[in-house]
């Protein structure tokens, strides 16, 4: 490794306005499921680009009922939610969170 070159660089990510951290494990494993369905209204929104839903492992908050999403923004820490269901319902509370007006 180069002597000139630092260990860590910064770099700017490339959503602006959330990180979206959805349980894969609370989430159902694979297929059509709340991650997917949140990324689709992020889309239809208008904020594809600024918005990242990602799938993660399991968050260590696992409800017994419900799906642990963590949301990050620029304005605050993150929080943390539990989400009941995969449902339109369920999108929609989390991109109010997501999407304040």
């Amino acid at each position: 490794m180069s002597a000139d070159k630092p260990v860590l660089e910064p770099v700017v990510p490339p959503w602006s306005t959330a990180l979206v951290l959805v349980c894969s494990e609370c989430d159902g494993g694979h297929g059509i499921d709340l991650a997917h369905r949140l990324k689709d209204a992020m889309k239809e929104s208008g904020h594809k680009k600024d918005v990242r839903v990602a799938r993660v492992r399991c968050l260590g908050i696992c409800p017994k009922r419900g799906i642990a999403v963590t949301v990050t923004t620029p304005d605050g820490p993150p929080l943390s939610h539990v989400v009941a269901g995969r449902d339109h319902a369920a999108v929609q509370a989390l991109t109010g969170i997501i999407l304040p007006e």
